[in-house]
């Protein structure tokens, strides 16, 4: 067997094994804000849903946004590889209080991509779309309730 159809075989077999964790359906949930705002959320809760994330979309709606949790408070980083759309990113605790934020994060036109951090220790991320922040007039420190079931296991 030639290392060419080695090599499409092992690309083939590698997104065999994360296609069903891509095709999984979102799992949806809400944060809620202190001023009673809510916003759907998407669960972005396991390793392929993060990667992913929301790459390749061509909108998202006034009052949606995707939630990724993760296991542990650590510094979190996020790039804009294949994401279409500018992002507000707010950083949480683990109990949902905002740490840090990323106004208007533009989408990655070119090779490398810049990867943006939050400057604490996060357990979750939320993006949404940009002028979130500015427009609910959000603050270090504000409280978001997060409601959401995890996905399975």
């Amino acid at each position: 067997m030639n290392i060419r159809l080695k090599r499409f075989i092992c690309c083939l077999l590698l997104f065999l094994a994360s296609a069903p964790a891509l095709s999984t359906p979102m799992t949806k949930g809400v944060a809620t804000f202190a001023n009673d705002y809510r916003l759907e959320v998407e669960i972005a809760d396991t390793t392929p849903l993060r990667e992913f994330g929301l790459m390749h979309r061509e909108h998202l709606q006034e009052n949606q946004g995707m939630l990724f949790v993760y296991p542990d408070q650590a510094l979190r980083g996020v790039w804009m590889k294949n994401t279409l759309l500018a992002l507000d990113i707010l950083f949480l605790s683990e109990k949902g209080s905002i740490l840090s934020m990323l106004r208007n994060v533009a989408p990655c036109r070119q090779d490398p991509c810049p990867v943006y951090t939050s400057i604490v220790p996060a357990q979750y991320m939320l993006e949404v779309n940009a002028g979130f922040i500015d427009k609910h007039q959000l603050k270090i420190g504000q409280e978001v309730m997060l409601d959401y079931q995890p996905h399975n296991p």
